[in-house]
């Protein structure tokens, strides 16, 4: 499984998003109904784990976007 398979099953499994293929990069909490302050943590969680990465505490603050998850994926070396 690639990682962007892995981080769309992430996105599904956490916000319980049946059709990732439609949420663009722009997206964030006011277009994800589900995205909420708990979620924001479950996937961050989610995310540390299934990568085996561990983001720091100021990266995860400034996580507005599915942009930004992604770029700060690659910040930590997983290519999306």
């Amino acid at each position: 499984m690639s990682n962007l398979e892995t981080f769309k099953k992430i996105i599904k499994s956490v916000w319980s998003i049946n059709n990732v293929d439609e949420i663009e990069d722009s997206f964030g909490p006011d277009e994800i109904e589900a995205w909420d302050s708990l979620s924001h943590i479950e996937l961050i969680v989610a995310l540390e784990e299934e990568f085996e990465i561990s983001i720091a505490v100021q990266d995860v603050s400034r996580l507005y976007t599915i942009g930004d998850i992604k770029k700060t994926l690659e910040k930590y070396g997983v290519e999306i």
